[in-house]
């Protein structure tokens, strides 16, 4: 995975889910805690955004309106930092 995203060099990494965010972030923080941050992934401090999971959210459609929160979040970062918007 490092070295993918060695070769990749994306500007942004988002993290869907619990899982993904504790292995990239090598933390174990309740996602809920995860979410309200902007993070750093490896070497190169990557920016890393955690929000929830597709698959829990069909499940848990009260979180819904906290990921569309996460997904502005998400594309304020984009249109400011890379130049896209």
């Amino acid at each position: 995975l490092n070295r993918q995203i060695e070769l990749i060099q994306p500007r942004l990494i988002v993290a869907l889910g619990r899982i993904s965010a504790h292995f990239l972030l090598s933390n174990h923080l309740p996602l809920n805690r995860l979410r309200h941050s902007i993070h750093s992934y490896g070497e190169n401090k990557i920016p890393l955004i955690v929000t929830y999971h597709p698959a829990y959210l069909l499940r848990s459609s009260h979180d819904k309106a906290k990921a569309y929160e996460d997904l502005l979040k998400i594309k304020h970062f984009v249109e400011s930092n890379c130049g896209i918007g």
